[in-house]
């Protein structure tokens, strides 16, 4: 999705259940609904509009609601239907629930349409707080189900079975918790043929003619500590394998993680853990196969020869105990490929520029400071 889809769509769905609470009072539809439209209007880079709009109780539904971007960017909502609207006494609303289901977004020549989305705990704010960026909550969790892109560079559409955001900010609208989870994105045949030459003849290579994938991040923020703990970022691949990390970094400002400010991580943060772990599903036998056809030979010629010529190749790490290890979980994962894991876990947190010191003057040295493991099949 193009960034100025991107921007438009949060811009216009997202971002206008944004912002504060405050005492409850008597639900109306069509102040409920202009509130909705003042909201997704306060940027001033998009237009907004419904049908109608009833109550039933403190119930709300409104009909046919529209947003227009200045570039022709379009986003269609047939229903809006809101559990518990209150309104709030600077303007805007809570409510307990919002869904917005058999939308359409529209921009640059992509389509992006989904069957059914939700979010519990909404706040939509005043124009005024959107435009003074307020740091509220805007709802504690989100889910989407049945997307599908299509158009643009897309040669065929791609479906995305569901996506889930859980959300719980501090005093100062930082993440304390998040969770991300985007269920079976399938990537088809077409969208792999369509790929660079080196990814399309890897994936003939190795015989997957479509892919499935399932992302899940999840991690908090300590704003006092500031420390980021990253409980999980995984993507797990149907048939080929699970890729995860984790890990806990200190001393970096939630400001200075992204854009301009990234250097000032770098010099500030520390590491006190990390992991990254690789279960296998059987792209590692389909791998040594590859390799084995190429050759001329079996699999079980590869990995002989892998075996034996591993702990020659590990020389260069100049670290003899640390080179074993390897070495030993190395060869167990390609004799019998499950998992394979490192860590790091050092009795003290360690600079970034430490790290990156001694991986330039003393790379042998890194093993031993950051105390990692690496282990197989476990």
């Amino acid at each position: 999705m193009s960034p100025k889809l991107r921007r438009f769509a949060l811009g216009g769905v997202a971002l206008c259940l944004a912002y504060g609470a405050g005492p409850a009072l008597a639900a109306d539809a069509n102040q409920i609904a202009d509130a909705l439209v003042a909201a997704a209007t306060a940027s001033g880079e998009s237009q907004a509009s419904f049908d109608n709009a009833s109550a039933a109780g403190d119930d709300v539904t409104i009909v046919n609601l529209r947003m227009t971007g200045e570039d022709g960017e379009t986003i269609t909502i047939p229903t809006v239907f809101i559990t518990n609207a209150q309104p709030r006494d600077p303007g805007g609303f809570t409510a307990d629930a919002m869904s917005f289901d058999n939308a359409t977004v529209v921009s640059e020549g992509n389509t992006i349409t989904w069957g059914s989305a939700s979010v519990t705990e909404a706040t939509v704010p005043t124009a005024d707080e959107i435009k003074a960026k307020a740091k509220i909550r805007p709802f504690s969790k989100m889910d989407i189900a049945n997307l599908n892109i299509s158009g643009g560079d897309l040669p065929v559409p791609l479906d995305i079975a569901s996506v889930g955001v859980a959300l719980d900010l501090d005093e100062g609208g930082l993440p304390r918790d998040f969770a991300l989870n985007v269920a079976s994105i399938s990537i088809p045949a077409e969208i792999i043929a369509g790929a660079d030459d080196d990814f399309r003849q890897l994936m003939e290579g190795l015989g997957y003619t479509s892919l499935m994938l399932n992302v899940i991040v999840e991690g908090g923020y300590e704003t006092g500590a500031d420390r980021l703990t990253v409980r999980n970022f995984a993507i797990d691949a149907a048939d080929v394998g699970k890729f995860a990390v984790s890990g806990i970094i200190s001393g970096v400002k939630a400001s200075e993680m992204t854009g301009d400010a990234s250097s000032d991580a770098l010099a500030n943060g520390k590491l006190e853990s990390l992991s990254i772990r690789f279960d296998n599903a059987g792209v590692v036998e389909r791998a040594l196969d590859m390799q084995a056809k190429m050759m001329g030979a079996s699999r079980e010629d590869i990995v002989a020869q892998l075996n034996g010529a591993l702990p020659f190749m590990l020389n260069a790490i100049n670290n003899p105990a640390f080179q074993e290890k390897v070495a030993k979980a190395g060869q167990a994962f390609l004799t019998d490929p499950k998992s394979l894991t490192i860590t790091a876990n050092p009795a003290q947190p360690v600079a970034f520029q430490e790290i990156m010191g001694s991986a330039m003057s003393a790379p042998q040295t890194l093993p031993d400071t950051l105390a990692i493991d690496v282990t197989a099949n476990n």
